[in-house]
């Protein structure tokens, strides 16, 4: 599985997605929504996530997957990004993706 694939499967998880049949874009993504979908996630997703932040130097922090004030700063540079911001305006996922997208934006080979 394409490393793409396996982060949108992991980052989906088990729960239940329903898609818009109009496809249109949804409300911006949140930093609330976004901290709610970390602090769901087991330790190694979250370590994970912190790791690509500290590796693209938005994150400074210990990985340690805990969601503090460098997290949090670190989500607030990625989505105020030039590449965030060339990217997410044009998603036409349901919004749950897009809060997911925004998590694991940095392992995606898309938005490279």
């Amino acid at each position: 599985m394409k490393r793409r694939g396996f982060f949108t499967a992991a980052a989906i998880g088990a729960a239940s997605l329903s898609v818009s049949p109009l496809c249109a874009q949804s409300a911006e993504v949140t930093l609330a929504e976004v901290r709610a979908l970390f602090q769901s996630r087991d330790l190694g997703a979250r370590r994970m996530v912190q790791d690509s932040l500290k590796h693209e130097g938005y994150y400074k922090g210990a990985i340690d997957g805990a969601w503090g004030p460098g997290t949090e700063a670190a989500f607030r540079a990625l989505m105020a990004s030039d590449r965030y911001q060339r990217h997410a305006p044009t998603w036409t996922f349901a919004h749950e993706v897009q809060v997911s997208e925004t998590m694991f934006f940095l392992t995606s080979d898309a938005y490279m």
